[in-house]
């Protein structure tokens, strides 16, 4: 099919970008584009709409939620971007998801999540490893999930902002740990555009329980990731499209006595492990 005369000097306008990867991919995104509005052959209305779904998820973004890292999620391009994009010989990366915030607090090694909240406690904890499986010195974990209600603090004025989350300098040997509750299934924000474009194409809302976790160390490349509870609802079904074969790991039932005392725990908890592997920058 010949390239229309708008596509072609639309492509060609960005030839001059100061950044040549600016002008492949933008030259890339206008042919694709263009393809699609020619392919679907788009009319004036569905444009407006198009351009009224895009002010709506502006309007309902703010610092604790991001309506189109929403929307990057629910169309597989977070995954997709993950899946073109991943190092080889690393941890599988994941979704960022939108309830990401940057200002987590640094909290020791260690820490007691769980305050007095309702959940099955669960200790966390593992290593932050090369790709020869020795340990990084100075790797940083920074996580956050939801709480037993199934929502987090952006959805749930009830609870500490800083609920459930935190960042935490491993030792030396790469380790790590914490206790936390164990995840829930949840559904996406169903209150914003994209949440009426899920209802419309009659698609699930659901996520399976999930850890979130960025992994980092310098002179590595950052991970973005997440770990799932082995037999989780949805987990073959995830509506963002984030779940990875090495992501998901067996929640074990635990009596260690030490980890017991050290949280003042009374009954048996779940025990999660996990080692990362980074792979380092070129």
């Amino acid at each position: 099919m010949t390239t229309h005369p708008v596509t072609q000097a639309a492509m060609s306008s960005f030839a001059s970008a100061s950044d040549p990867r600016l002008a492949q991919v933008m030259t890339l995104l206008v042919k694709h584009l263009h393809a699609f509005v020619t392919e679907s052959k788009l009319t004036k209305e569905e444009w407006m709409k198009g351009l009224e779904f895009l002010t709506q998820s502006a309007a309902i973004t703010d610092s604790e939620r991001n309506e189109f890292s929403l929307l990057s999620d629910i169309l597989g391009i977070s995954s997709i971007v993950d899946v073109v994009s991943q190092p080889v010989g690393g941890t599988s990366s994941s979704v960022l998801g939108p309830f990401h915030s940057h200002d987590s607090r640094l909290q020791p090694n260690g820490i007691d999540l769980t305050g007095d909240q309702a959940g099955d406690r669960t200790w966390l904890h593992g290593c932050v490893l090369d790709q020869q499986g020795q340990a990084i010195e100075n790797a940083e974990i920074d996580f956050w999930q939801n709480a037993d209600n199934g929502l987090y603090p952006a959805q749930d004025s009830a609870q500490d902002p800083h609920n459930l989350r935190c960042k935490i300098k491993c030792e030396a040997d790469g380790s790590f740990n914490l206790l936390t509750i164990r995840p829930h299934p949840y559904t996406v924000p169903t209150d914003g555009p994209v949440g009426a474009l899920l209802a419309a194409s009659q698609r699930s809302i659901w996520r399976p329980a999930h850890y979130h976790l960025i992994v980092s160390a310098p002179g590595y490349i950052g991970l973005v990731t997440e770990l799932f509870p082995q037999n989780s609802e949805y987990i073959d079904n995830d509506t963002v499209f984030g779940v990875r074969e090495g992501l998901i790991v067996p929640f074990v039932k635990s009596s260690n006595t030490e980890i017991a005392q050290r949280y003042g725990l009374d009954h048996p908890f779940y025990e999660v492990r996990f080692d990362f592997k980074l792979v380092k920058q070129a």
